[in-house]
């Protein structure tokens, strides 16, 4: 009889585990995905993450569907949903563990400013900087008062979009992104700083190794307090886990 699981995902990182888990015939896959990350699953999804907000809903599918194991490989900056998972699996009674990959470290050719929240990375910029924002377009308020530099703002898909920012700047692009590319557009824009968060794993790793190449000052925001201790950060530590607890 195969073994039910539900795989929390939010990562390239996670698809790829809930694949690869898809392909034995001891396990039947269960997924739902954070709509945000604009993954393509071959998979059959149960639904999207956000949904599970309701508690109440996320609880009746873990019982219903006969649900033995949850893995939250939701993305390394949504608290929320690492919260949801604990709460759920032990109101649930089921087994749970975390698959998240490790953060990434500076090296000694790097120059990084470690900050926990975009307020703090916005106290961080000097006046008259160009700066490029790889976070995203929530929190873009926090530069608003930055009159005296420009920024320029990673903005996923061709679907064009206000800006926020009076002195802001979507700049459109689909992934992967090269290692060349990044290094040509920061050239081309001057850019003296780069804002990113700490996701971890290869996607946007590129925009760190041109900061490194071309000496760009780097403000590096660290993931949440999440439980990196107890975290698994590879596809075939999920499997001893598994082969452990289930």
């Amino acid at each position: 009889m195969s073994v039910n699981i539900l795989i929390l995902v939010g990562t390239g990182d996670g698809l790829q585990l809930a694949t690869e888990l898809g392909l034995r015939a001891e396990f039947n896959v269960h997924i739902f995905v954070d709509k945000r990350s604009r993954l393509r699953a071959n998979l059959k999804v149960a639904g999207e993450i956000s949904s599970l907000k309701n508690e109440e809903f996320f609880h009746r599918f873990l019982i219903e569907n006969g649900i033995e194991a949850l893995i939250d490989a939701s993305h390394p900056f949504d608290k929320e949903s690492t919260e949801l998972r604990q709460r759920a699996s032990k109101l649930a009674n089921i087994k749970h563990t975390h698959f998240l990959r490790p953060p990434w470290t500076p090296t000694i050719d790097d120059n990084w400013t470690s900050v926990r929240t975009l307020d703090e990375a916005a106290k961080t910029i000097p006046d008259g900087s160009n700066v490029f924002i790889a976070t995203g377009r929530i929190g873009l308020e926090k530069f608003s008062k930055l009159l005296s530099s420009k920024f320029f703002i990673r903005r996923l898909g061709k679907v064009k979009m206000h800006c926020p920012l009076d002195n802001g700047k979507f700049i459109y692009g689909d992934p992967p992104f090269s290692l060349k590319d990044e290094i040509s557009l920061f050239r081309s824009l001057k850019i003296d700083i780069l804002v990113i968060k700490n996701v971890g794993g290869e996607g946007s790793f590129a925009k760190v190794e041109a900061a490194r190449a071309i000496n760009i000052s780097v403000i590096m925001i660290e993931r949440p307090e999440k439980s990196w201790g107890n975290g698994i950060d590879t596809i075939q530590g999920i499997f001893k886990w598994m082969d452990h607890n289930l």
